[in-house]
């Protein structure tokens, strides 16, 4: 593509009070604007998964009286070390940072050298909390819902597929006019957001909890994680050789070859070849032929022997080509170390979720997926440390529904599902048999997620009578949590929200009593209502835990750092000598995270791999 005059035109083609800092004076009169206000909106030219400097054209800036400034980075007399050194200093005096998506562009600029130290309101994560459907958080629907704004379509510049080009290669007055309103959008929208979050009783969550664990993924993300490249590479050449054995096996069963992987040929050849039963199975809306899911699969792998082979198969070849093929492509060049995404929001009861790549997946529950996590290593002379909390959704529910018998039991460090069964069958504590404890388990985790007595009797082989007499037992036994869930489904019914300990909010419209919704859908809500608040107070404890974690080992000069974070566990990567101190820190960061009337507890393990903790 020709080089394009990056100037040409500025004064006809720029929106009125919008500057281009072009050469050194217009730096400096921007920094000096900037260091003239308290707060500052910014869009940075730059595609969400920019890994470096090149790839980011510049930053908009738009300021509280309505100007603005872009900043090209690789354009004009002024070189990006200048602006980064400049910028980053009048950055210093700014109270508050607005953006959309806010820790992706702050990924952005940190490739470019700008540092940042301030306050930020993420407008992407407040109208999450504002009860704005995950579909229409783009800063695009956003200003249009809020705003009656327009903002110009990025795909209709930069067009799409391989004649897609990049901001780099427009000229700068060009970038300017598209991004600056971005900015401009997201100065306004904050302005909305900002009294909505009081409304909604969510400024404290944004600003205590959300807003500072902005931060700590940012730091987690630019660090990232060491995985072993060589021992991933082996192990795809075992899984391979492996799974060309089960489709030997495979093939001798079908009286054919046939490709594994594609839907119609396994439908055709499980199906109509081998007549296998599918009363069990439903079909699929697009081809109505019957479903080849994993889950399909499963109900009917007793009928036939070739339904584990490709059971197995499949776990194989995801293994393979999610992890062992598809992690060390993702290794970045400049670091060595895989870098994942941590999402805010991307979950209705506040966990975090994980991707590109999604690191929260990895299994563990199998020998084979328990090998994929032997990759995950430490730094050269470090150690891998995890932390995962010890039941904490069953200490989550013994503290909402304050019941004195759990939390004197989690006090005493007593196993919980036996203590619960001693209970209910009104027995020693050393009597408790393994099938009675199995069964107050079971209660005790389905609790959470409203099971009730047919899903209780199908998880224990009880029938339904006794699995109805079982539960009435353990409420008789813990009186306090059957208070708190018809208090839950009643409050929620009549106010159409759940809440966390951290006063996180989940909309269920459903259990409005003018809803018109299904008995089933109703039914639904009312379990999720039981759920979110146990699940999202965990997440919300799990937050606050990281926060203090992350600050406390800057604060106190440790080189260790956390590294991922999966569901109720934290992994740090830490130097040997580091490895006892931050153990205990660990533990103590995580056991007092929030005042908890059921006393929390982490399990910490050490060793040179994930695995191995």
């Amino acid at each position: 593509m020709p080089q394009l005059n990056l100037f040409d035109d500025l004064a006809n083609s720029l929106p009125t009070g919008l500057r281009i800092v072009d050469e050194v004076d217009a730096l400096g009169e921007c920094a000096r604007a900037l260091a003239a206000v308290p707060t500052v909106a910014i869009a940075c030219a730059a595609p969400a998964d920019a890994l470096d400097a090149n790839a980011v054209a510049g930053l908009a800036l738009h300021l509280p009286d309505g100007t603005g400034w872009y900043v090209p980075f690789h354009a004009g007399e002024v070189a990006l070390a200048q602006i980064a050194t400049v910028l980053s200093e009048a950055f210093g005096g700014i109270t508050q940072l607005i953006a959309h998506d806010a820790k992706m562009q702050l990924h952005a600029l940190a490739h470019c050298g700008l540092i940042f130290n301030c306050a930020v309101f993420d407008t992407k994560i407040a109208a999450h909390l504002c009860n704005t459907p995950f579909d229409d958080l783009a800063l695009c629907d956003l200003a249009k819902a809020h705003l009656g704004l327009a903002l110009p379509a990025t795909a209709a510049l930069l067009g799409s597929g391989r004649s897609a080009i990049s901001m780099t290669q427009l000229p700068s007055h060009t970038v300017a006019q598209h991004v600056w309103p971005y900015a401009r959008a997201a100065l306004q929208l904050a302005a909305i957001l900002q009294p909505k979050l009081d409304e909604m009783n969510q400024r404290a969550l944004f600003e205590q909890c959300e807003m500072p664990l902005l931060w700590t993924l940012f730091d987690m993300e630019r660090i990232g994680v060491a995985i072993d490249v060589p021992y991933l590479n082996n192990l795809s050449a075992e899984l391979g050789a492996q799974m060309a054995t089960l489709e030997h096996a495979i093939y001798g069963v079908a009286g054919h070859p046939f490709n594994i992987g594609s839907f119609q040929q396994l439908s055709q050849v499980l199906f109509n070849e081998l007549n296998l039963p599918t009363d069990k199975l439903h079909r699929t809306w697009r081809s109505g032929k019957y479903s080849t899911s994993a889950w399909s699969l499963d109900e009917i792998k007793d009928k036939h022997a070739i339904i584990p082979l490709i059971l197995e198969h499949r776990e194989l070849a995801k293994l393979k080509g999610t992890y062992a093929d598809a992690l060390p492509q993702l290794v970045h060049a400049d670091t060595g170390r895989l870098h994942t995404t941590f999402n805010q929001v991307n979950t209705v009861t506040g966990r975090l979720s994980s991707s590109n790549p999604n690191l929260q997946n990895v299994p563990i529950t199998t020998e084979l997926g328990r090998r994929v996590r032997k990759a995950f290593i430490a730094r050269a002379g470090g150690v891998v440390i995890s932390a995962d909390y010890s039941q904490i959704e069953l200490r989550i529910l013994a503290h909402l529904a304050d019941d004195p018998g759990l939390q004197a039991a989690f006090k005493r460090g007593e196993d919980i599902h036996a203590t619960t069964a001693a209970a209910i069958y009104g027995v020693p504590l050393a009597n408790v048999t393994s099938e009675q404890r199995g069964h107050a388990k079971r209660i005790n985790f389905g609790l959470a997620y409203g099971m009730g007595k047919a899903s209780l009797a199908a998880s224990t082989g009880m029938s339904v009578p006794q699995a109805e007499a079982f539960i009435a037992r353990y409420f008789r036994a813990f009186p306090s949590l059957q208070r708190w869930l018809s208090r839950t489904k009643r409050e929620a019914a009549q106010t159409g929200y759940v809440e966390t300990v951290l006063g996180r909010r989940r909309y269920l419209p459903r259990l409005l009593s003018n809803s018109g919704a299904s008995p089933e859908r109703r039914s639904r809500a009312e379990r999720e209502a039981i759920n979110t608040p146990v699940q999202g107070s965990a997440a919300d404890v799990m937050k606050l835990a990281m926060i203090k974690l992350h600050t406390r080992l800057q604060c106190e000069g440790y080189a260790a750092r956390m590294t991922l974070q999966v569901h109720d566990e934290v992994v740090l990567d830490c130097p040997r000598a580091e490895a006892e101190a931050v153990q205990h820190l660990v533990a103590e960061e995580l056991a007092n995270a929030y005042p908890m009337r059921a006393s929390l507890a982490a399990d910490i393990g050490v060793g040179q791999t994930w695995d191995d903790t």
